[in-house]
């Protein structure tokens, strides 16, 4: 359990790193973000982008339902920077699961229960508490992430339209081959090719949360079991003590 605690803390930064292209750049509030008076400022930062949607008269530059983008990115900055918000957060709940799991791994260590050869009720309740915040918190995160999967999987064409847009490797290409200067006809192949984000990430993270909780239950599983098992054993050991006092 401390080994998979420690590798949901660590493999975080990934989960944040695959979406992280995925974003408008918002110096203010959202509300003055995504409106008129700040369509300067997010134009001039993310020209490229915005200049892509307004040019670009290529077939095939569509949405996943196969809708033509509006010439406008306006009518998509809100759209994106909600979902880099919700991306954001779901990374904060998987890394304070990892930091949960930690400490309470931490605690069962406190009352031995990895090498304690004779179960008492402490270790019953401390194995059942851990249990209830794996199990509560796990669930939470995983409607979360499962609903910003969901998000992802409905508009993974425009969210990576614009990781491509916000990677410098990707986006003068993207860009020139796209919208053309002079009128040409562009094309959209190697834009559409350059999409690298897709729901693998979320998949492997929901098994683990899933595998997280499962194991949790088998930990309390076993202490109940243990309990059980060490009654007699647990008898003795009170007459002992009892005839010592």
């Amino acid at each position: 359990m401390l080994c998979i605690a420690g590798f949901i803390i660590i493999s975080a930064l990934p989960f944040k790193t695959q979406y992280s292209n995925i974003y408008v750049n918002v110096a203010t509030t959202i509300e003055e973000a995504v409106g008129d008076t700040q369509n300067g400022s997010l134009q001039t930062d993310q020209a490229q982008l915005f200049n892509l949607f307004e040019r670009t008269t290529a077939s095939g530059f569509v949405d996943n339902n196969g809708a033509e983008f509006k010439h406008d990115f306006n009518e998509y900055k809100k759209q994106v920077y909600d979902f880099q918000k919700d991306l954001n957060n779901v990374n904060d709940l998987i890394l304070w699961y990892g930091i949960l799991a930690l400490i309470g791994v931490a605690v069962l260590y406190i009352f031995s229960n990895n090498t304690r050869k004779v179960y008492y009720k402490s270790n019953v309740i401390s194995s059942a508490v851990f249990t209830l915040f794996m199990i509560v918190f796990g669930v939470v995160t995983l409607i979360n992430s499962i609903s910003v999967m969901s998000n992802f999987t409905a508009n993974s064409n425009l969210y990576n339209i614009v990781s491509v847009m916000q990677n410098p490797s990707y986006a003068n290409t993207a860009y020139q081959l796209a919208a053309p200067e002079g009128g040409a006809a562009g094309s959209v192949e190697y834009l559409y090719s350059s999409f690298d984000c897709n729901v693998a990430t979320f998949i492997l993270y929901d098994v683990i949360l899933v595998a997280v909780m499962v194991y949790s239950v088998f930990l309390f599983i076993l202490s109940i079991t243990k309990y059980n098992a060490t009654a007699e054993r647990r008898k003795e050991l009170e007459k002992v003590v009892a005839l010592n006092d």
